[in-house]
């Protein structure tokens, strides 16, 4: 279950690529937790978080494109949210505190996934005891999802075949068209993905391609991510 289009830096060697998908969970759940019940940042606060979230991007050896792409995806939720805190009266140090814990938690998860793999994160989540439907309908929304952009990227062909130049505007009228399409041929082929899966023995349990093992780098992880994130949260600087 290797999906290349969002999977371009799980296969590095750096030390933070081969720690037990559970440490990572444990360390971005807790940096996403002191985030948001910080109820305001202070000037250590504010530069301290991005300060965690840009040394562990290049520890990890990623570049920062694909983890700002991700980032600015909580964009149009952002000007949204500009929206309602003009009529609401919202300070501006306010929507700074709620859009900075909002890009802090999109960061964190951002590394997360680009450094695991994502059949050793469901393991990691059902080994933690979540609900096994929670973590079945992840791995269903993962192969969904790859589904759904190889159907965009044929159909976007497809349009640009067809376009011979004409007016750009009157493309966009049967952008309806488009979108119902790609639905309903995502769904035929999600289809078909799942009767393959059935006949070659689909199970409902998380299956990873390595077991996990919790080594004393993972403690080391973990202890000094915790102090850090104690120290940005509740230093006196």
């Amino acid at each position: 279950m290797t999906h290349q289009w969002h999977d371009s830096y799980r296969h590095e060697k750096t030390p933070a690529h081969h720690l037990d998908p559970r440490s990572k969970l444990f360390v971005g759940l807790l940096f996403i937790g002191v985030v948001l019940l910080t109820p305001h940042f202070n000037r250590a606060q504010a530069i301290g978080y991005p300060a965690l979230i840009a040394a562990a991007t290049l520890l990890a050896g990623i570049s920062f494109k694909p983890l700002f792409a991700r980032i600015l995806t909580i964009l149009p939720f952002a000007l949204l949210m500009l929206v309602s805190a003009w009529f609401s009266h919202l300070s501006l140090t306010r929507l700074g505190d709620v859009l900075g814990k909002a890009f802090y938690s999109i960061a964190a998860m951002s590394l997360l996934i680009l450094t695991t793999p994502f059949p050793d994160l469901l393991r990691a989540l059902e080994q933690l005891h979540l609900p096994r439907l929670f973590v079945m309908f992840l791995a269903f929304l993962y192969r969904y999802g790859d589904v759904l952009y190889q159907e965009a990227v044929q159909l976007e062909r497809a349009w640009t075949a067809r376009y011979f130049g004409r007016f750009w505007i009157r493309q966009w009228f049967h952008l309806g068209n488009i979108l119902a399409s790609l639905f309903i041929r995502s769904y035929e082929r999600a289809e078909r993905v799942f009767a393959a899966m059935q006949a070659r023995g689909f199970s409902t349990g998380a299956g990873g391609v390595r077991l996990l093992h919790f080594s004393a780098g993972d403690a080391v992880f973990v202890a000094t991510g915790s102090l850090l994130l104690g120290l940005v949260r509740w230093g006196r600087f």
